[in-house]
């Protein structure tokens, strides 16, 4: 016996085609705004010429002290001024106070 399979309409293939670019397009947008925020809080700490920025994380977080809330990134970036390697933490709350937590390494060259 054998059971008989029905063509998905053309129009479904369409829709799901076009959900799944306005889905890459989107997380593409996310991703390049959060390294653009990180960017911008890493020049007001002092780092002015960064490359190769990469945030791996955003978490939201209250500072107890001062009872204001405020975004931690955890970030990756190039130093090209020092050109160093930083990975760590920058903080920024809502106050737009910024703080850092950061490990640099120098680059060894090839």
């Amino acid at each position: 016996m054998e059971t008989e399979v029905r063509k998905l309409p053309r129009k479904t293939i369409y829709f799901i085609a076009a959900l799944i670019v306005l889905g890459i397009i989107w997380l593409l947008l996310v991703t390049y705004g959060k390294s653009q925020k990180a960017t911008k809080i890493l020049n007001q700490l002092g780092y002015e010429k960064v490359s190769d920025v990469k945030v791996y994380g955003v978490q939201e977080f209250l500072r107890e002290d001062i009872n204001v809330k405020g975004y931690k990134y955890t970030v990756r970036f190039i130093d090209n001024i020092k050109d160093e390697e930083c990975n760590g933490f920058i903080l920024k709350d809502f106050r737009r106070n910024v703080e850092k937590d950061l490990d640099c390494q120098k680059i060894k060259k090839r």
